[in-house]
């Protein structure tokens, strides 16, 4: 059995390597965020036209003015599907239908709402390489992505924590940033520390910044609560852009300061401590395998359920801590997050994890 100098060595020699392999994701992130801003338009349901895409098996839009047509991203179609109150299963079918007229009834169910109950009604498109990818309210406060991302990253970098691995979606971008030191809450648990931000600039949930858990072993990783949120509603959006762009400016540099100040809290040595001793205490609350069970039908999907709970009644005491407790409940679901392939999904999941874990003081 190793001492454990020689385990937080091995611990340390494992989150370097792990920073080093994650350090270019969480960099693509930031290219692809300076690199992919969207384009927006105001527009009225009455000014826009749909018609069927059979090569995407979608349906595509122009609007009024616009010389060339745009596919619709299947996130948009559900925002426009909330929109007008259609179910989203019924327009799904149409577009999977193998044959043409599936889509053609879809375009002209949108043309038909759009042109006659909701005419007059402005919505924000947001759009990216001629794809519209977020149908969304003209009281959507937009937030520049890119001043965020930098904010962040430069924060971090203040307090030592290094890049640790991003996420891009079509619709949301994640970048972690973790601390390079190895943590003990209990004996032989050895953690590290960091923080997640997440943001969509289409309507796919809240700028939010998440203090996560990683435990060195497994790599199993719990994203825990939240510190900071900034959902995107704000003013009626001016016709010509002007002065909402002034806005968006103000709306972003003030985001940008108070996401700075909430990295420095986060990362300091009274919210480590808190969060070791929310490990402890995680460690300390028994959960039995009935208990977890019920618990784990409540928050995930039947397969995940039975996948995380064969895994916490499992005898394995190297991916999960041992012992039948909220810490290795956590880290079930953790263990779950790390085998989905899906990025939203893996991100969902690690959330999950964290809401198990008891609250830092």
């Amino acid at each position: 059995m190793l001492n454990t100098i020689e385990s937080k060595q091995q611990a340390m020699d494992k989150l370097n390597a792990l920073v080093n392999t994650g350090r270019q994701s969480a960099h693509s992130v930031i290219e692809h965020v300076m690199t992919h801003q969207p384009t927006d338009r105001i527009t009225k349901g009455r000014a826009v036209a749909f018609e069927p895409d059979h090569a995407t098996k979608g349906i595509k839009i122009t609007m009024l003015g616009d010389a060339v047509d745009q596919r619709i991203h299947r996130h948009a179609v559900n925002q426009m599907a909330l929109a007008v109150d259609m179910p989203m299963k019924f327009l799904d079918s149409l577009a999977d239908e193998k044959a043409d007229w599936g889509r053609e009834l879809l375009a002209q169910n949108f043309n038909t709402i759009f042109h006659e109950r909701f005419a007059g009604k402005r919505y924000l498109t947001r759009s990216i390489n001629n794809e519209v990818r977020g149908w969304l309210s003209d009281q959507y406060r937009r937030l520049d992505s890119r001043p965020i991302v930098e904010a962040f990253a430069t924060a971090v970098h203040e307090k030592g924590a290094l890049p640790y691995q991003g996420v891009v979606t079509d619709t949301k971008i994640a970048i972690q940033a973790i601390m390079p030191e190895i943590y003990e809450p209990i004996p032989g648990e050895l953690v590290a520390y960091g923080l997640s931000l997440e943001n969509s600039d289409f309507g796919n949930g809240a700028l939010s910044l998440r203090a996560y858990l990683l435990r060195i072993w497994c790599t199993n990783l719990a994203i825990t609560e939240e510190t900071m949120r900034q959902i995107h509603l704000g003013k009626r959006l001016d016709d010509n852009m002007i002065y909402s762009q002034r806005t968006y400016e103000l709306d972003s540099k003030t985001t940008v300061s108070a996401l700075r100040d909430v990295v420095r809290l986060q990362l300091d040595a009274g919210s480590l401590t808190n969060r070791m001793e929310a490990v402890r205490k995680a460690n300390d609350k028994p959960v039995d395998q009935t208990q977890a069970r019920e618990m784990l039908k409540k928050v995930l999907n039947k397969g995940e359920a039975e996948a995380a709970y064969n895994a916490y009644a499992s005898p394995d005491v190297y991916n999960l801590p041992a012992g039948n407790t909220a810490w290795r409940l956590s880290n079930a679901i953790s263990w779950i997050a790390g085998q989905t392939e899906d990025a939203e999904r893996k991100l969902d999941l690690m959330r999950v994890a964290g809401d198990v874990l008891p609250k830092a003081a």
